[in-house]
Order: structure tokens, then C-alpha cells, then sequence
């Protein structure tokens, strides 16, 4: 049984894995997540957890869940994707090294678990798009403030529009007050940019490429957009395990003590 982790700048994602099946994934507010492992810790006697797999983007959280895990006597090992769980992607970047470790992880799983050419849009706190050429090379990508961001922006800096969240369904193109008006408004601005961005890539680099869709908020923009192929909104936390079955048992026993120290 392994705990997968995918921690974000907004939320945080985690599930299991077992016997070649991710399961139970959910996602939490980031800031919430590190009590809710110490719920799961105290809880291994119906969990059997053998291994954590991390990836995280908050390094803050990252500490935390360290500090979490390093008051546990019975800790399991921790593999941390870029730290002692490391996987290669031939790439076009210029310094993969600074490559968020989110889209490393959705990059290798893509190339395991789909044919290329492939674009991975990960819709999160920022909403990526991640291309990788019919030679299964990445070749780069885009970063975009995400839709949460702009509602955000929206009603820190205009005075008199409220604080909405982004809503979680609807196709309405008339807002019947300030509020809706808002929601609809990224809500069908997110959709056109994705399909339009979608047109722009086949158009450039080729009609075959397959979309992918993923991260927290991709389930309502598949829900409404006509061009992406596949929504696979747990890629990341599949991509984890993928990473540790091919790669984590080769760590070396100082490699796991020094992780876990």
C-alpha cells in the first residue's frame, strides 16, 4: 500500500495505491493537509501504509510534513520526487532542474500511461500546459494564472465586487448579477482560452496531438470544452506511484535513512 501526496499551492491531493490501482483520492486545502496526515498515521492499523510517495511545490508544507512524519517512531519511508526519488524525461528546457515537480511527475506519467505527441493542461492554481513531441521529448510549455487567481484578483482590486469561488458546474453565458456575472465570466473565459490554446498547438505542431486534462479544477472545464481528449484528473498521484514501482526500490539503505532523518 502506498500514501501518494501531491501538494499544491491551493490544495492538496492524496490517495492510495495498490496491487496496480490508485483509490480514495481527495483533495483537501493545502494548509489543512499535514493534520490530516497525523489523522493517518494514527490510523495504519486499517491502513497498512508501506511507503509515502511526495511531490510539492510548497516547501513549507514539504518541512511539515517531515516534522509530521519524524514524530512517528513506526515512520514509513518517505520518497521524495527531486529529492531520493529521482526520474529522467529526454526535454528541450533549458534548466529542468527548476521544472515544477508536479509537471515533471504529470510529463513521466503521460509518456507511461499515453502515447505521444501529447498536452498535458493541469488545471490548478496556475493552469499549465505541458507539450511533449511524437518522439516523446518535452519540449516546453506555458504557465497561466489560474482561475481561482483571477477571481481573486478581480475582487481584491475592483472595490465593489464580492469574493466568489469558481464554480464547480454551469455553461451560463449571461451572469443575472454581479456574482454569476463573475463566475460565468472565468468560468467561460477559462473554456475558450483552452480551446483556443488547444487550436494553437494542433495547428503548430500537428492535428494528432492527444489533450489531456488534469489537476482540481479540470473536471468542469472538460465538462464544457470541445477539444481535449482525456480527463484524468488524478494523473499526478498515478504518475507517483509509476515513479516509485520503476525507481524507488533502487534507493540505497543510507539514501532512505538520510530521507527520513
Amino acid at each position: 500500500m502506498l500514501l501518494l501526496i501531491d501538494v499544491g499551492n491551493t490544495s492538496t491531493t492524496y490517495g492510495f495505491y495498490r496491487e496496480g490501482k490508485a483509490f480514495g483520492m481527495k483533495h483537501i486545502q493545502t494548509y489543512k493537509f499535514p493534520s490530516k496526515l497525523s489523522n493517518l498515521m494514527r490510523n495504519r492499523s486499517t491502513i497498512p501504509i508501506e511507503a509515502i510517495i511526495l511531490s510539492s511545490v510548497v516547501p513549507r508544507i514539504t518541512l511539515k510534513i517531515r516534522k509530521t512524519l519524524g514524530k512517528n517512531k513506526r515512520m514509513n519511508p518517505l520518497y521524495v520526487l527531486g529529492g531520493n526519488l529521482r526520474v529522467q524525461i529526454k526535454h528541450n528546457y533549458k534548466n529542468a532542474s527548476k521544472l515544477g515537480q508536479d509537471r515533471l511527475a504529470n510529463i513521466y506519467g503521460s509518456l507511461k500511461l499515453y502515447r505521444p505527441p501529447l498536452l498535458i493542461m493541469d488545471f490548478g492554481t496556475a493552469v499549465t500546459c505541458d507539450f511533449i513531441s511524437k518522439h516523446g521529448v518535452f519540449e516546453g510549455g506555458l504557465i497561466i494564472p489560474g482561475p481561482e487567481i483571477a477571481l481573486r484578483a478581480l475582487s481584491e482590486r475592483a472595490a465593489l465586487l464580492p469574493k466568489v469561488p469558481f464554480p464547480k458546474k454551469g455553461d451560463s453565458l449571461l451572469g443575472k448579477d454581479t456574482r454569476q456575472g463573475m463566475q460565468a465570466g472565468i468560468l467561460q473565459g477559462v473554456v475558450a482560452m483552452t480551446d483556443g490554446l488547444i487550436d494553437r498547438f494542433r495547428q503548430r505542431f500537428g492535428s494528432s496531438i492527444k489533450v489531456i486534462a488534469t489537476g482540481g479544477l479540470a473536471p468542469v472545464i472538460f465538462s464544457l470544452t470541445r477539444k481535449i481528449d482525456v480527463l484524468d484528473p488524478f494523473l499526478t498521484l498515478r504518475s507517483l506511484a509509476l515513479a516509485f514501482l520503476e525507481h524507488g526500490p533502487r534507493l540505497s539503505p543510507l539514501d532512505r535513512k538520510r530521507e527520513s532523518a
